[in-house]
């Protein structure tokens, strides 16, 4: 793995725990945002990553 790839993984689980945190401090709209935020970085790092594998099948 990637240094790079190991960070935006750290990031996005980071992004997670903070979303859940303020579900439970009821912060909903945070939450909301936290939780898509780190879920968009993830699926953008996750084809960004694996793009060589996707366009050859």
């Amino acid at each position: 793995m990637k240094k790079i790839t190991v960070y935006i993984l750290m990031l996005s689980l980071i992004l997670m725990f903070v979303s859940l945190g303020s579900w439970i401090l009821n912060y909903p709209t945070f939450a909301i945002m936290a939780s898509n935020l780190g879920l968009l970085i993830l699926v953008i790092s996750y084809i960004w990553e694996n793009r060589k594998n996707l366009i050859q099948e």
